[in-house]
């Protein structure tokens, strides 16, 4: 499975895309896959995290509440991803995330091997900072 992990990452992860072949196979072993259903929660809000997350399969909700304002909730489809704040911050989840479909599939790239993409390809840390950013700002 991991070919097949490679594949996806490279063609429908945008923030991964500029990566090769070569350079995702260092890490699509480390991959590790789960299954959620309708409803469940994959991450909670305040939970620390170690792990980048993509969806595979179906649609998850990230529900963010800030500071005195109203929770919003942002749909991530199949090539979606979160939980880049807390790597590249060091803190804990600042959303909670539950699946929107029943047998959504997350593939979580451990910290040890997402730190091996930020060495082998910079600019992917300047691209989670600028949409980062971007979430922040509304």
């Amino acid at each position: 499975m991991p070919f097949d992990d490679t594949l996806f990452l490279k063609s429908q992860v945008d923030i991964l895309s500029f990566f090769d072949e070569v350079q995702l196979r260092r890490v699509t072993p480390d991959i590790e896959h789960r299954h959620y259903s309708k409803g469940e929660v994959i991450l909670l809000k305040g939970e620390v995290t170690s792990g980048f997350y993509i969806v595979k399969k179906g649609k998850v909700a990230v529900l963010v509440k800030p500071k005195g304002g109203a929770e919003t909730t942002k749909e991530l489809p199949a090539g979606g991803f979160f939980g880049e704040i807390s790597l590249l911050e060091d803190t804990a989840a600042t959303a909670s995330v539950k699946a929107l479909e029943n047998d959504t599939e997350v593939l979580t790239i451990p910290h040890e091997s997402f730190q091996k993409l930020l060495q082998m390809q910079p600019l992917l840390k300047k691209a989670l900072l600028d949409k980062v950013a971007a979430v922040r700002k509304g």
